[in-house]
């Protein structure tokens, strides 16, 4: 939480805390945060607006990619900057936990991989596997021989 009459007397202010993993209201089987999200920074008024500028740690499971197997990953945000109209602070005090949520989800990756991204399992799959190559001869480009001119 951020004091936002505070200020308003001083330049700036630092913020560290952390959050419990279930702040980020997330219910997914697939995705699951193992420890609180740690969140340090500072925050500071220009003209009309309070300004955030934090950095976020949170570590996760999600299933690999290849293996199905529960895979470990690290969500570090560096410098992620808010800016909150002074007009939209209801009241003296700015609770940033929905800026801090947010900037953790947007992180997410789509799909992990086990093993630093060499999946063990990698190479069961590699038949089924396309070459770009190989699906370009086959695909059929019906303007091709069109004069670009």
């Amino acid at each position: 939480q951020i004091w936002v009459d505070r200020l308003k007397q001083q330049e700036r202010t630092s913020f560290e805390g952390s959050l419990p993993p279930d702040f980020l209201e997330i219910e997914e089987a697939e995705l699951t945060f193992l420890n609180p999200v740690v969140v340090k920074g500072e925050a500071y008024l220009a003209d009309e607006e309070l300004i955030l500028c934090f950095d976020v740690k949170a570590s996760a499971l999600m299933p690999c990619a290849i293996c199905n197997e529960k895979t470990r990953f690290e969500i570090d945000v560096r410098q992620a900057y808010h800016a909150e109209p002074l007009s939209e602070v209801k009241g003296a005090v700015f609770d940033c936990s929905g800026i801090v949520r947010e900037a953790v989800l947007i992180e997410l990756p789509h799909y992990v991989e086990c093993s630093g991204g060499k999946c063990p399992e990698r190479a069961k799959i590699a038949p089924y596997l396309t070459s770009s190559k190989k699906q370009e001869e086959t695909t059929y480009y019906p303007f091709k021989n069109l004069d670009p001119s």
